[in-house]
């Protein structure tokens, strides 16, 4: 099963909130994007962008909002190729204040689009 990357961002951050809690999703209640506004949400997407199609692998795309206090950085850390299309394995580590999180996501290439991969 595969989704849009981005879409999971904006989908994490509205669910991270009151309505996470209702769903029984409290667990994203204390993460550093569920204290993302949109500016946030904006600039960390620009660099999962970045890390998908410009960066070199190893190599960080840091964003910050300091209005905020929320920052993080995206690393490719591998690219290959799966059932023929392009991949790559980011490492996404999030902030806010004293919150921190961090995760590893495979995305490929799919009509077009960068689809997280599972």
């Amino acid at each position: 099963m595969q989704r849009s990357f981005l879409g999971l961002a904006v989908a994490a951050g509205l669910l991270a909130g009151g309505a996470a809690m209702a769903a029984g999703l409290g667990f994203l209640a204390e993460t550093p994007i569920s204290r993302f506004d949109k500016d946030d949400l904006k600039l960390m997407n620009g660099a999962v962008d970045r890390a998908l199609t410009t960066a070199e692998v190893g190599t960080p795309v840091r964003w910050a909002n300091d209005r905020t206090s929320s920052s993080g950085e995206v690393t490719a850390q591998r690219e290959f190729q799966h059932a023929g299309r392009p991949c790559r394995e980011l490492k996404v580590v999030n902030r806010h204040r004293r919150l921190e999180a961090s995760g590893v996501y495979t995305l490929c290439r799919e009509d077009g689009q960068w689809k997280l991969s599972q």
